[in-house]
């Protein structure tokens, strides 16, 4: 008898992924029944093998980045998640820094780009889709080590996969639960918060609400698009002008971050619980704003199954294995008596 098979081992005997074969042998969900007998059956023939047999070559652990250019209650939030999730891809020969890009330019992100080419094996990015950091994406792939895009992507010779949900289905999703709640009315006024188009995430939420709302809730009027530049502070003031030249406002849907600045101008106008307020992602800002019930709905995504897919498809792209242009999520939707 030799000792317990390295996951390696495993991988090459069942041609399997990292990720794949660690969520099969801790019984995680998501593993087709034919794929936890593959791995059953290759652990028992490695337990047994002459260790001629089961040799395999170390290739040490994979080193991931991931750059967020994002939130700071967000990117608070994924940084927790990666911390979590260390164990578990260490165990997948893998590691994954979490570079926190919060409030720097697009030629700093660039930079940081540039820069973390020598170091890592891949990277994944959270950043707008601008001509400067694309072009920085551009020569990191080009030196053959992969790029991954979460929740938002860019122009897609820049990248090899994006991860996240369908950002046009999100924003119906938002439109189609603000119109049915105000379906009732003679002529609701609803408005969209934005941080940036460059987010191309921003971008197609916005065109599948106002789609949606075009289609099925002809009578509800899309008023204004505020720019909030995923700030609390400037999100505040955005909507404090707004409010104050429009008053009425029916529904409000916050494509982006800044959530506690456009709670704050809500309830200074006596909107809170009065006007329909959707947003996206849980962190330490929405979920007591949810329980609230300041937030009527969050939609968001499994941050932890958006990193696992992360490191599976950059270690999946390492090794030379095809890796899709794209691993969509579901989108989950969340209230307070959901969360």
């Amino acid at each position: 008898m030799k000792g317990k098979p390295k996951l390696k081992e495993l991988m090459e005997a069942t041609q399997l992924s990292r990720a794949t074969i660690d969520r099969a042998l801790n019984d995680r969900p998501g593993v087709h029944p034919r794929t936890r007998i593959a791995v059953e059956a290759a652990l028992k023939q490695l337990s047994t093998a002459t260790p001629a047999a089961s040799s395999a070559i170390d290739r040490g652990t994979y080193d991931f980045r991931l750059l967020v250019q994002a939130g700071d209650a967000f990117t608070e939030e994924l940084t927790r998640c990666a911390a979590q999730l260390e164990t578990e891809f260490a165990g997948a020969d893998a590691r994954l820094s979490v570079i926190n890009c919060v409030g720097i330019s697009d030629d700093e992100v660039a930079l940081r780009v540039d820069a973390t080419a020598g170091e890592a094996d891949g990277i994944g990015v959270i950043c707008t889709n601008t001509s400067v950091i694309t072009a920085a994406l551009r020569r990191f792939v080009a030196t053959g080590k992969p790029v991954v895009t979460l929740i938002t992507d860019v122009d897609p010779d820049s990248r090899n996969t994006y991860i996240g949900v369908n950002n046009r289905a999100a924003g119906q999703a938002a439109a189609f639960l603000i119109g049915r709640h105000l379906q009732a009315h003679e002529s609701p006024d609803v408005a969209v918060v934005v941080a940036t188009f460059s987010y191309t995430c921003h971008e197609d939420r916005e065109i599948g609400f106002r789609s949606l709302l075009r289609q099925r809730f002809p009578k509800v009027n899309s008023v204004e698009v505020i720019k909030g530049a995923d700030s609390g502070s400037a999100t505040y003031e955005a909507t404090k002008r707004f409010l104050d030249e429009h008053g009425k406002l029916d529904g409000i849907y916050n494509v982006a971050g800044g959530n506690e600045g456009l709670a704050r101008a809500l309830n200074e106008h006596n909107l809170t619980g009065r006007t329909v307020y959707v947003t996206h992602e849980i962190n330490r800002i929405t979920e007591p704003l949810l329980l609230s019930d300041a937030i009527d709905y969050l939609l968001t995504q499994d941050l932890r199954l958006l990193l696992r897919t992360a490191v599976e498809h950059l270690t999946a792209a390492c090794e030379g294995r095809n890796v899709p242009s794209q691993a969509i999520l579901p989108i989950q939707t969340f209230s307070r008596y959901s969360l």
